[in-house]
């Protein structure tokens, strides 16, 4: 009788110039990080990897991203037609992992945040 609603999805991926770990400090060089988040109608979620094969979802709000943003964040929309239904189970080593495994992305030369970013842009 009524018509559906569609979902309206958007993915982005967010690339950070910071961190704390010791191994993207030495082998990343411009971003040293990398999380899907993904936005519905009024919820914003950030998939932040956190250590090997642990996900954390992390709820937001718009202001939240521009927040991000002044700390050195850049955000890439991401065309994706679907997004795996528990991401906190996506089995990662990397967040680089983790973020094409999300994006059902089949690339292997990409390693590091900044080939992701390459790659996408």
């Amino acid at each position: 009788m009524f018509p559906q609603q569609k979902k309206i999805i958007m993915i982005y991926i967010g690339f950070s110039t910071r961190t704390h770990k010791l191994y993207a400090r030495l082998f990343c060089k411009r971003f040293k990080h990398c999380a899907p988040v993904v936005i519905n109608k009024d919820k914003c979620y950030l998939y932040q990897f956190v250590k090997r094969n642990h996900i954390v979802k992390i709820t937001l709000i718009r202001r939240d991203l521009l927040i991000l943003k002044n700390y050195g964040w850049v955000f890439i929309k991401y065309n994706a037609k679907n997004t795996p239904r528990n991401a906190e189970t996506i089995p990662a080593i990397t967040c680089v992992q983790f973020t094409k495994k999300f994006c059902h992305i089949n690339e292997k030369r990409i390693l590091t945040p900044d080939n992701l970013f390459r790659y996408i842009k």
